[in-house]
């Protein structure tokens, strides 16, 4: 007794399957912004951290030598064995490969800061900090 069977193969047809596409696609559009945006954040993040550490450099320079350092001298003194020892191990470089910059301005404010991914002077994508005395 040999029935023959029908063998029904279901399929998804090829409006279905641009349906799902395009949900899947509007998704991402939403999701991948987030996640590829990730790595410059830490960057960000990472230069944010250097900049904390390189002021508390600078707060011990001024507290054994009693003024912070000329901008002249810039932040490669820090590093420098002194008589009162090596601030930083080694002078700092940002995230994006580029030395951090020391400058003091005529009003006597002091600043340490990095030039973000431009390397450019000015924008919206610098990131400084200010040592206070």
């Amino acid at each position: 007794m040999n029935k023959s069977r029908k063998i029904r193969i279901k399929a998804f047809t090829l409006i279905e399957m641009l349906v799902v596409l395009t949900i899947i696609g509007i998704l991402l559009s939403f999701i991948a912004p987030m996640v590829l945006d990730r790595p410059n954040q830490a960057r960000q993040l990472k230069a944010q951290n250097d900049l904390q550490a390189i002021k508390a450099a600078l707060l011990l320079y001024y507290i054994d030598n009693g003024k912070l350092p000329s901008e002249a001298q810039g932040l490669e003194i820090l590093s420098k064995n002194s008589e009162n020892g090596i601030y930083l191990k080694d002078q700092p470089i940002d995230p994006w490969g580029n030395s951090y910059q020391y400058r003091v301005r005529t009003n006597g404010e002091t600043l340490v800061l990095s030039f973000g991914p431009n390397g450019e002077v000015g924008g919206q994508d610098d990131i400084e900090i200010e040592v206070q005395r």
